[in-house]
C-alpha cells in the first residue's frame, strides 16, 4: 500500500490530505484494518507529522485503485483506521470526530 500524506497548517482547521493507493474497505478483515492504520502512521511519521492529532482538521483524500468502488465502505475504513479509539495502538487523531468537512472525496482506477 501506497501512502501519500500532507497536513496543511496554514489553514484553520489545518487540512489533513492522503492519496491512497489500494485502501482497503470497511468489510475486511480487523488485522488488514490494523495494518492500514500502522501504514498510515508510517506515511505521517515520513512527513513529519505528529500523531496522534488532537483537534479539528479538514479531510479530503483520493483513493486509488481501492478494493470497493463505495465510498461510504472506503470512508469507514478509512475512519477507523484514523481513530484512537478503535483498533489497537494510537490512531492519527485522538478521535475521529476531530474531523470537521470532507472537502474533496475521489476514488480513481487506474489500469
Amino acid at each position: 500500500m501506497k501512502i501519500i500524506v500532507k497536513l496543511d497548517e496554514e489553514k484553520f482547521p489545518p487540512l489533513l490530505s492522503f492519496v491512497i493507493y489500494d485502501a482497503p474497505h470497511k468489510r475486511m478483515h480487523a488485522k488488514i484494518l490494523q495494518q492500514y492504520r500502522e501504514f498510515l502512521r508510517m506515511a505521517c511519521w515520513r512527513v513529519g507529522i505528529d500523531t496522534p492529532i488532537d483537534g479539528p482538521v479538514d479531510l479530503s483524500v483520493n483513493f486509488v485503485n481501492p478494493t470497493s468502488p463505495d465510498l461510504d465502505n472506503l470512508l469507514a475504513a478509512l475512519y477507523r483506521a484514523l481513530d484512537g479509539k478503535a483498533l489497537s495502538g494510537p490512531g492519527i487523531l485522538t478521535d475521529d470526530g476531530n474531523i470537521q468537512v470532507l472537502k474533496d472525496v475521489r476514488k480513481f482506477f487506474q489500469r
